[in-house]
């Protein structure tokens, strides 16, 4: 049996074009498939959207079944549209599914009827059972499935416990890892651990993973690490997939010690949150001596009203304490922002895009709050009615999406704003000039980063430009019995 498991192609707003990271999810699947079926691996990232192209080159090998990772809002419409051509060229084509859209909108994912089922939740073990049974996927665990024009939805699946029963992921099946790099270094992925046991408002991943937090060992991590120290020997940064690597705080200190005694020149990054690292600076002393070069942190912002509205569960004053012991061990601050939250007013919203660059972090991200399905945000917003037929492809994390957010041009104009004080301020161009540090190599990848986003704008501007001036300019007016022409949405 041949199966191929695809990473869909995402947002719009470039990302992918100037920062992509080895597709772990489906590299894990495929470490357990590979012993019950022929796998392969398609990562469609960064190659735009052409679904009728894609789904011809996905089938030149001839699958028997193809596995789309519906990961987030923005793959979906994407995703749905690649299954249609595949299932219109190939109706015998088994088409499944899985991903936190797929587990929190699975009719919405199974109607019109393009994907066969849908694997909720984690797939490891679902996945190898249906391919033990020839493809059936009736009657597994945590699978959903179309029976003709009716959804069946079988028992949830229990969580796996024993996460280092979790196989390492199978790299060789993408032997090309050149696009997996962020300046000069190699990035490759590490999952140390599943789930958050915290309870923002704007995330889904508590209710994706059931409100446990489950990590795997710290011999197996380390084992991890040296089976990368043995594959790749040019400068690499290995960063840590999980949602919140600090929430052991002696497990990190356990794994920064083996890595220290490994004696190795590979830098790391991670996820982790601001009071977890503000209330143990012997971890982050830790941290420092084991070569982590970024934590990225979600500082959201200062206005502690919303903190609380958002259940994050920090404070500002965390957050510089924090951001304080990380640069005194030589180790750069990747914050994230995240503006329009609930409760927030224009006032609000302009008060918090202003104190970003007062942050002092390396590398800045902004978001705008958005109800992604499975958090809290998307089920009020949902209760309220105010998300009938939704454009997955607005779901994008820069697009106002609920009522009292402010315009898009005006949200946009903010981040941009922000985004110039920070990266062309003379603090942190002067900072620039030195090689000597991880900060310094972390503010240089960066700024790459920075002007890459740049040209993607320029060349978005550029194109907008071009289908405005094709619409304005004089057309012949179509035949009496033949339909106007339809005017394109713009992507912004």
């Amino acid at each position: 049996m041949r199966l191929c498991l695809v990473m869909p192609t995402g947002l719009q707003v470039g990302y992918d074009e100037y920062f992509s990271s080895s597709p772990l999810g489906i590299e894990t699947l495929a470490s357990h498939a590979r012993t019950h079926a022929d796998v392969a691996l398609a990562d469609m990232r960064g190659r735009g959207h052409d679904a009728a192209a894609h789904a011809e080159e996905l089938l030149d090998s001839e699958p028997d079944i193809i596995g789309l990772s519906i990961n987030s809002a923005p793959h979906t419409k994407y995703s749905l549209a690649l299954a249609a051509q595949l299932k219109r060229r190939r109706s015998d084509l088994t088409i499944l599914a899985g991903g936190q859209q797929a587990t929190f909108l699975p009719d919405e994912m199974l109607c019109p009827e393009n994907i066969d089922a849908l694997i909720r939740g984690e797939g490891e073990f679902a996945l190898c059972e249906i391919l033990d049974r020839d493809g059936d996927y009736r009657g597994v665990h945590g699978v959903s499935w179309m029976d003709g024009s009716t959804v069946r939805h079988e028992p949830d699946r229990p969580l796996i416990d024993d996460m280092d029963s979790v196989l390492m992921p199978a790299r060789d099946l993408l032997a090309d890892r050149s696009r997996y790099r962020m300046g000069a270094y190699r990035v490759e992925g590490i999952e140390s651990s599943r789930g958050c046991p915290h309870h923002c408002s704007f995330c889904s991943i508590r209710n994706f993973h059931r409100g446990k937090w489950r990590p795997k060992s710290v011999r197996r991590v380390l084992a991890e690490i040296d089976t990368l120290l043995e594959l790749y020997s040019d400068p690499m940064v290995i960063y840590f997939a999980d949602d919140n690597f600090s929430t052991d705080i002696r497990r990190v200190e356990a794994i920064c010690r083996g890595i220290v005694d490994r004696k190795t020149n590979v830098h790391f990054w991670c996820q982790a949150r601001a009071d977890q690292l503000a209330r143990h600076p012997e971890t982050v002393e830790w941290m420092g001596k084991a070569h982590f070069a970024a934590v990225l942190m979600g500082i959201e912002t200062a206005d502690v009203r919303l903190l609380n509205n958002a259940r994050k569960g920090t404070t500002p004053e965390q957050v510089q304490r924090a951001i304080q012991l990380l640069h005194a061990h030589d180790i750069g601050v990747w914050g994230t922002f995240t503006l329009g939250l609930p409760g927030e007013s224009p006032a609000d919203t302009a008060a918090s895009a202003e104190s970003i660059p007062t942050a002092k972090v390396d590398v800045m991200q902004i978001t705008v709050a958005t109800p992604i399905p499975g958090s809290d945000l998307y089920d009020q917003a949902h209760a309220a009615g105010q998300l009938q037929e939704p454009d997955w492809d607005q779901y994008d994390f820069t697009t106002p999406l609920m009522p009292g957010q402010l315009p898009k041009a005006e949200m946009d104009a903010m981040m941009h704003r922000a985004y110039l004080r920070v990266y062309l301020s003379p603090r942190f161009l002067l900072s620039l000039l030195s090689k000597r540090t991880n900060l310094h190599r972390l503010r240089r990848t960066a700024l790459r980063v920075f002007f890459s986003w740049l040209w993607f704008l320029v060349k978005e501007r550029i194109t907008a430009g071009l289908g405005r001036k094709a619409v304005d300019e004089p057309q012949s007016p179509p035949a009496a019995d033949s339909p106007a022409p339809e005017v394109g949405r713009r992507i912004e």
